[in-house]
């Protein structure tokens, strides 16, 4: 299961961005990038899991996954990822 995730510019600066702080899908432009994201198990809504954890931020933003995490992280060292699942 070498395969690597192949991302647009726009999909790597946004997972960035998530990286930094969880993203608010006030755009559409946005929004339907973070929903791609999240077809590809990169990002996840916040959710009731999140508010149940201490998450006192809208539930409609968008958070980093472990596997979002480990392709950034991957990335970082030019390394290939492996998919998960």
């Amino acid at each position: 299961m070498g395969d690597t995730i192949p991302l647009l510019a726009d999909e790597r600066e946004l997972l960035m961005r998530a990286l930094a702080s969880p993203l608010l899908d006030s755009d559409p432009v946005v929004a339907r990038l973070c929903m791609t994201l999240q077809a590809r198990r990169l990002l996840q809504r916040a959710g009731a899991v999140s508010l149940a954890n201490g998450w006192r931020g809208s539930p409609h933003a968008f958070l980093l996954t472990r596997e979002g995490w480990s392709l950034l992280k991957a990335e970082r060292r030019r390394a290939p990822v492996r998919r998960t699942g």
